[in-house]
């Protein structure tokens, strides 16, 4: 197995390839670059989400930003990859929709089986819903009531949720601007279409070149593959091999230069960082780490798993407790303080910090 040091090495060229290290500056980049970079970024808790793309980026850039990214469509929100919403360019959403729509498919079957989910009424639904959105984007209650109107009774919130799973699975739409708190879908236009394996073949470049160093298991994982169609993809996508310290692993091209030493980030729920495939990779915490910090976020230093935190968002200032695995030098906190006033930016309230156990906190 790897030693600390070299799992240190490996996680500071990670921190590069996902956009955590030295922030992106100078070069035009913006919401969609940093999304394109990634390939996607998964984004059911659409809060901390948006505070992952944000925190990628020098300038100051704030939830509303997002909103505005969403609401233009120069980034989308939708169902792809695995059966959860994520973040995708208009350009990626036809290739990784190709690549990983059937495994996304079969594995919504175990919860339509039970409940009789009829899928030889989809074309005709998915019609209504085409028709009604063909006006302009609507909220999800909006189109329920189109399609009870149409059906003669309403469908329950699950059915509808899954009926509109479907409707983006098949390309027809994707999320549209925020109604107040309410998310809108809108109506996509006619996308290209991809042969499966060259789609395969684009997920694995996208994903190598956003997160890499990486394995083809970790390809696997992230696009719903089987490890074998990872593997094909893999090696089929241009790609650089390397053997560290007892890994393969692909990048594209040489590996990343590592983040500065100390770099301290607070990261999203679910964050990129570590969306992989952890079976087979190195431990990245010295102590036993509590599950919650998983569903509020981690604390990393040098892309190692240094502790969870929390935040509570009130009228005028979010209250910020992280809950760490060990005593901070002076510059870790120093740099946590600086995490802090960046989110404190984006959140456009005053931010405090403070230390203690994490408990429940604001993440959606």
């Amino acid at each position: 197995m790897p030693t600390t040091s070299e799992v240190r090495a490996l996680q500071q060229a990670r921190l590069t390839a996902v956009g955590l290290g030295a922030l992106r500056e100078g070069d035009g980049a913006d919401l969609p670059a940093v999304v394109r970079g990634l390939g996607a970024v998964q984004a059911q808790e659409p809060h901390s989400s948006a505070w992952g793309l944000a925190q990628r980026l020098t300038a100051p850039v704030t939830l509303a930003g997002v909103q505005t990214a969403l609401a233009e469509g120069t980034v989308l929100r939708t169902h792809v990859l695995r059966p959860t919403w994520h973040y995708v360019t208009p350009e990626d959403l036809a290739p990784l929709m190709t690549a990983t729509a059937p495994r996304v498919r079969r594995a919504m079957l175990s919860a339509e089986r039970p409940r009789g989910f009829d899928h030889a009424l989809l074309p005709r639904r998915h019609g209504v819903v085409a028709d009604a959105l063909a006006g302009g984007p609507l909220t999800r209650k909006e189109i329920g009531a189109v399609l009870a109107e149409a059906e003669g009774e309403p469908l329950d919130a699950w059915h509808l949720g899954q009926v509109m799973m479907h409707a983006e699975l098949d390309l027809l739409v994707a999320s549209g601007p925020m109604r107040g708190k309410q998310p809108t879908y809108r109506l996509l236009p006619e996308q290209k279409t991809w042969d499966e394996e060259a789609a395969r073949v684009h997920l694995a470049r996208a994903y190598v070149r956003g997160h890499g160093p990486c394995r083809a298991e970790d390809v696997a994982w992230w696009g719903t593959l089987t490890k074998g169609a990872a593997r094909a993809a893999v090696a089929d996508a241009g790609l650089t091999r390397h053997e560290v310290a007892g890994l393969t692993l692909w990048a594209d091209g040489d590996l990343p230069d590592p983040a500065p030493p100390g770099t301290v980030r607070l990261l999203s729920v679910y964050d990129e960082l570590f969306c992989h495939d952890f079976k087979g990779w190195p431990a990245l915490t010295r102590l036993a780490m509590p599950s919650r910090w998983l569903y509020t976020g981690l604390v990393v230093v040098d892309g190692m798993i240094a502790g969870g935190w929390a935040r509570v968002l009130k009228t005028r200032s979010v209250e910020i407790t992280v809950e760490l695995t060990d005593e901070p030098t002076a510059a870790v906190w120093a740099s946590l303080e600086a995490e802090a006033a960046r989110y404190g930016a984006f959140c456009e309230l005053e931010p405090t910090l403070r230390r203690g156990a994490v408990g429940k906190g604001t993440i959606g």
